[in-house]
C-alpha cells in the first residue's frame, strides 16, 4: 500500500461560492487525504459528489442530463449501495426492461445502454467541459474527487 500525504484544498462548490464576484473570500476545508480513514473517505466523496452533481444539475439545462444518487440493492444482495446515473441513462435501462416484460424476448442487455445513450452522453460530456473551463472551482472539484476514490481503492 503506498504511504502518501496528499494535502488538498476543497473550494466549497456550492453554487453561491462558485457564482461569488472574485473579491469575495471563498471558504477553504483542509483535508488531508492520505490521513483520512475509510469511512472519513466515504462521507467525504458523498459529499463532494453531492457538491459537483448539485452544480452541474442546476447549470446543465436539461434534465435529462441531470445526476440523481439513490440507494440500491445490486442482484445478489440485500445491502443498499450509492448509485449516481444520469437521469437519460436510468430512463434508458427502464426503457429496456419494459421492452423485456412487454415482447418477452429472452434477457435483457441492460449492461450495454451506450448504443441508445450516445446523443446524452455527448451533450452531458460537453457541459461537463463547459463548466470545467468556466470554473476553475469545479474542475478542481473533480480531481479532489478523483483523488478520494483512489484513496479509497488504497485502503
Amino acid at each position: 500500500m503506498k504511504n502518501f500525504l496528499l494535502i488538498i484544498s476543497i473550494l466549497s462548490i456550492s453554487p453561491l461560492s462558485l457564482s461569488q464576484d472574485a473579491n469575495e473570500s471563498e471558504i477553504e476545508e483542509i483535508i488531508v487525504i492520505g490521513e483520512l480513514s475509510k469511512r472519513a473517505v466515504r462521507e467525504q466523496i458523498i459529499r463532494v459528489e453531492g457538491d459537483i452533481f448539485s452544480f452541474y444539475n442546476e447549470r446543465n439545462g436539461n434534465s435529462e442530463l441531470d445526476i440523481e444518487c439513490r440507494e440500491v440493492a445490486l442482484t445478489g444482495t440485500r445491502i443498499p449501495q450509492r448509485v449516481c446515473e444520469p437521469v437519460f441513462w436510468t430512463n434508458a435501462r427502464n426503457r429496456q426492461v419494459q421492452n423485456l416484460i412487454h415482447e418477452w424476448s429472452g434477457i435483457a442487455e441492460l449492461e450495454n445502454l451506450s448504443p441508445d445513450v450516445v446523443q446524452e452522453t455527448e451533450e452531458m460530456n460537453r457541459v461537463y467541459a463547459e463548466l470545467i473551463q468556466k470554473y476553475p472551482s469545479f474542475a478542481e472539484a473533480l480531481l479532489v474527487l478523483e483523488d478520494l476514490k483512489a484513496r479509497l481503492e488504497e485502503l
